[in-house]
């Protein structure tokens, strides 16, 4: 999946802006295939003053830049401006990212630019501050002893050695399903054990799984809730003197009852 460098910025004329967003009446299904519920959500999308910024010469035909705007203030801020991805970044390769780095804050200068020329609202707008680092979305994952696949995530699979459920939320690879209706997929032990490498787990968007589930697994919510599965499992492994393979998944199970966290 491609990276982006997100940005933030100051002094957007909100109602301006947010009356001429509406106006727009932009869906999910503008941008994205769903799974049909979506199709008629309203979406905060912003894609022409990019357009009118290409066709002006302004921004390259090869760059693409598309805004996801989030975090608003009343004092005319905008904390998220999730508008410049970028293809072929290897998240493996330092080299690759440093350029990653240097092209994601050029594209977003153009990006803010177009917006103060063509985005009613940002008129006098400017550029706050950078991410801290450019925001990967897909990199390695590890071979675990359990798998997760993309019929799982969209058809609510079901698992013995569920460490926790995560809402049916989908959002890759061109896909949006937003968790508007309380289905569910339970997340299996097995992707967080490394299937090979002793005296590890993996948590976070290089859990195991098929690319399909990445686009749900990557999620804030289903790393949070693997982070916390691998914390109480290295945890009880040391108490009990077992490799997190040797752990008795019941055991583990019932520790994260304990903390509150849901199972099925």
């Amino acid at each position: 999946m491609e990276v982006t460098t997100n940005f933030s910025c100051s002094g957007v004329k909100l109602p301006r802006f947010m009356l001429h967003t509406k106006g727009q009446k932009g869906t999910m299904s503008d941008w994205a295939t769903t799974s049909g519920k979506e199709d008629d959500m309203f979406s905060t999308h912003v894609f022409k003053p990019f357009e009118r910024a290409k066709a002006a010469g302004e921004i390259p035909d090869d760059v693409v830049i598309r805004v996801y705007p989030g975090g608003f203030t009343e004092h005319g801020e905008v904390l998220s401006i999730n508008a410049v991805h970028m293809w072929k970044v290897d998240p493996t390769d330092v080299r690759s990212l440093t350029r990653a780095e240097i092209e994601g804050r050029r594209r977003s200068v153009m990006a803010m630019d177009a917006l103060r020329k063509y985005c009613p609202g940002f008129e006098d707008a400017r550029i706050r501050a950078f991410g801290t680092a450019v925001g990967t979305r897909e990199s390695r994952k590890i071979i675990g002893t359990g798998t997760i696949s993309e019929h799982d995530t969209k058809n609510q699979g079901r698992c013995d050695d569920s460490i926790g459920v995560c809402p049916e939320f989908i959002d890759g690879y061109q896909q949006l399903w937003l968790p508007t209706t309380g289905r569910y997929f339970q997340v299996p032990y097995g992707v967080i054990v490394p299937d090979k490498v002793d005296g590890l787990l993996a948590a976070g968007r290089c859990i195991a799984g098929d690319q399909g589930s990445h686009a749900a697994t990557r999620q804030m919510v289903c790393c949070s809730l693997t982070g916390q599965a691998a914390g109480t499992a290295a945890a009880l492994s040391l108490k009990v003197a077992v490799q997190p393979r040797g752990l008795e998944v019941p055991a583990l199970q019932s520790a994260l009852e304990t903390q509150g966290v849901r199972l099925a």
